[in-house]
């Protein structure tokens, strides 16, 4: 079950620790004092929050009888195949970076994507062969690349061409000899498909000029309209039945939250077949039976990873990961006919684990373990659980968040550091944050809003908000979030921080900007100062052919950014604006290349803080984007981070940075005043 690093039920499997689920604040209070009595954690070294597990695309082979896995470090991977039953790992051949691994249907082959193209392997001794080739011309609108195993021709693959300047895409079956077969070649952008058992294209998902995706079941040398998903929104295509006659979609119900939905092909019918029974979350993956290829099992990520079981087996794996998980975080990944494999992730896991389960034996068992050269993974009983918040906005509403606590102290006595995610489209989960343990190893609470407008909760959720990103609705469930966790004995009032990345950056700077009283310290990561400046002109960039103009994409949540009206609120509430409100020490980063943040307005900002006497620090990499790729930029951020909490909320000493990240900070830092250049 490939679940979203980007949602008839018999039993469902909650985690133990979601918190505040059933009534606000009525399961924290029993968090926090659980907390508080755990041993208290040593000091961490900064270095080891950004080890990086070097094991991914872990995936058993249809027939179960190998596990093949990449392993990739240093900017160098590797493929191998393990059997299941004994014998040693076997390396394959060298990959590039990022690539990745798909079983043929009856596990003879892996099909391999790489940027450049498509090759096929045998597990046995290494066997590759070219099946095809991607071009890779600079500034070429065509695109190709891999689009599934044909369950109907275990050996075969298909491959998508998309012509965009000709509006035409091409779905080609290519098997072991790299003999291509056109299955479809037409009009339109198709981004989805599904096989019929004779081995012809039963099903197609389409773009139209308007982006909405249609999808069409073949009528002779016809395609028919069957329904259709709104542009942007999760339109999965699951599977078809046995009879060919009704497909599994993973859709939105009721226009919210996705579900499994089956829609009969002949007429269009809808009939939902699962959804959350929290009424919470997105379902975020669906697992197929091994032979049949028909719903088994379904999984949600929010708030806390969990599964259900659809069909008889689905039910009996689902049981026994409660049995022998009882604190969740398993998840199933693919079923072999006797055997499904699993991974184990969660807040406090550094790295995935991963799980052998025998359908017969009911009965699990550990693979991989001693495989991760990564190896000395952060020891998980130093680390802290994510508790998921469901907490009152003040208007009434509920949102969602995760606190995580230093194990062994007094909630009530904690610095307190908000976190707030990105997009704002995006969404902050229960897994594993460096940034997030390394903050709370050194003594800091750490709260998470999901704020309305994050996805994973459904439509109505992430559409709520509409345009009302300025110091409006979306910035008052985050401070509202606050000031309802201080109430619960969670923070000190006079230690309060915010921080944040991107539209996190900017959510700061309106924090600091309109509630100037509240937080002690504020640190913006490539922060946009204008936000209806940075959505106009994103907007009025020319679209590539093929992707849909960003203003489409804006006015489908909600914000027309051609509307001067609309855009009123944010552009009166920008930080820009509003320095002199600024009381409070701040660290500002920016990169050079920012494709979506002008540095120049950053920089701006900072000079008008500076200008005004503010406590403002700040870092500029000429050679960063809006995200940080290089690791000793990310090390010597964390550091500015450390300073700035321990010298404007007590905290923990930062320590002295190592001489790489001392050597870097003194080429990038351009302003001083909330930090000093030396010490911590």
């Amino acid at each position: 079950m490939r679940v979203l690093h980007r949602a008839a039920l018999a039993l469902l499997l909650l985690v133990p620790s979601v918190a505040g689920l059933a009534a606000p604040g009525g399961q924290l209070a029993a968090e926090l004092a659980r907390n508080a009595a755990l041993p208290r954690a040593p000091l961490l070294p900064l270095e080891a929050f950004n080890r990086e597990g070097e094991i991914r695309e872990v995936r058993l082979a249809p027939d179960g009888a190998y596990l093949a896995y990449i392993v990739e470090s240093r900017g160098i991977a590797y493929l191998y195949a393990q059997p299941v039953a004994n014998g040693p790992a076997r390396r394959l051949l060298g990959l590039e970076t990022g690539a990745r691994i798909h079983w043929a249907g009856d596990g003879s082959l892996l099909f391999v994507e790489q940027k450049d193209g498509l090759s096929a392997v045998a597990p046995k001794d290494g066997a590759s062969a070219r099946l095809a080739v991607f071009d890779q011309t600079p500034g070429s609108a065509r695109s190709q690349g891999f689009s599934g195993v044909d369950p109907s021709r275990p050996r075969h693959a298909i491959v998508r061409e998309d012509d965009p300047a000709r509006g035409k895409s091409r779905l080609m079956r290519i098997g072991p000899d790299g003999a291509p077969e056109v299955l479809y070649d037409g009009p339109g952008m198709v981004t989805g498909h599904a096989m019929g058992a004779d081995g012809r294209l039963a099903v197609i998902r389409r773009l139209d000029a308007r982006f909405r995706q249609l999808i069409l079941r073949r009528d002779g040398a016809a395609w028919v309209e069957v329904t259709r998903c709104q542009p942007f929104r999760e339109c999965g295509l699951v599977g078809l039945s046995p009879d060919g006659k009704r497909l599994f979609l993973r859709t939105a119900h009721q226009d919210d939250r996705d579900a499994l939905v089956e829609v009969t092909l002949a007429s269009g019918a809808r009939r939902t077949v699962l959804q959350d029974p929290l009424a919470t979350a997105d379902l975020a993956g669906v697992l197929l039976s091994s032979k049949e290829r028909q719903p088994m099992a379904a999984a949600w990520l929010l708030p806390q990873p969990r599964m259900a079981g659809i069909d008889a087996a689905g039910k009996r794996l689902a049981q026994d990961v409660a049995r022998r998980f009882p604190e969740g975080g398993v998840l199933p990944e693919s079923c072999a006919p006797r055997t499904c494999l699993l991974a184990e992730r969660s807040a406090r896991l550094e790295q995935a684990r991963y799980w052998l389960y025998d359908a017969q034996a009911r009965s699990f068992h550990a693979v991989l373990a001693a495989v991760d050269t990564g190896g000395k993974p952060l020891p998980e009983r130093q680390l802290a659980h994510k508790i998921a918040l469901r907490f009152p906005a003040s208007d009434g509403a509920m949102v969602h968040g995760y606190l995580s606590l230093p194990p062994g102290l007094p909630a009530r006595t904690l610095p307190l550091v908000t976190a707030v995610h990105g997009g704002p489209w995006s969404h902050a989960n229960a897994s594993f944050e460096p940034t997030v343990q390394l903050l709370v190893n050194r003594g800091y609470a750490v709260f998470q809003p999901n704020f309305r407008g994050s996805t994973g909760y459904g439509q109505r959720y992430m559409l709520a908000p509409g345009s009302d990103y300025g110091n409006g609705r979306v910035q008052a469930d985050i401070v509202d979030g606050v000031r309802w966790l201080l109430a619960q004995g969670v923070g000190d009032p006079q230690r309060l921080a915010i921080m944040g990345g991107s539209f996190g950056g900017y959510s700061t700077l309106l924090a600091l900007s309109h509630t100037p009283g509240m937080f002690r310290a504020g640190i913006a990561t490539q922060p946009p100062t204008d936000l209806a400046r940075a959505l106009r002109q994103a907007a009025a960039v020319g679209a590539k052919p093929g992707e849909a103009p960003f203003s489409q994409v804006l006015r489908e949540l909600g914000i027309d950014a051609g509307d001067a009206a609309q855009l009123g609120p944010i552009a009166r509430a920008a930080p820009a604006l509003h320095t002199a409100n600024v009381k409070v020490p701040l660290l500002v980063v920016a990169g050079g290349r920012d494709e979506k943040v002008e540095v120049e307005a950053v920089v701006d900002y900072v000079a008008r803080l500076q200008g005004l006497g503010k406590p403002v620090s700040l870092l500029v990499d000429p050679d960063e984007g809006h995200n940080t790729r290089n690791p000793v930029v990310r090390r010597a951020v964390q550091h500015l981070v450390l300073q700035m909490l321990h010298r404007h909320l007590g905290g923990a000493p930062a320590g002295a940075p190592d001489a790489e990240v001392a050597r870097y900070l003194e080429r990038t830092m351009r302003a001083d005043g909330a930090l000093p250049r030396k010490g911590g």
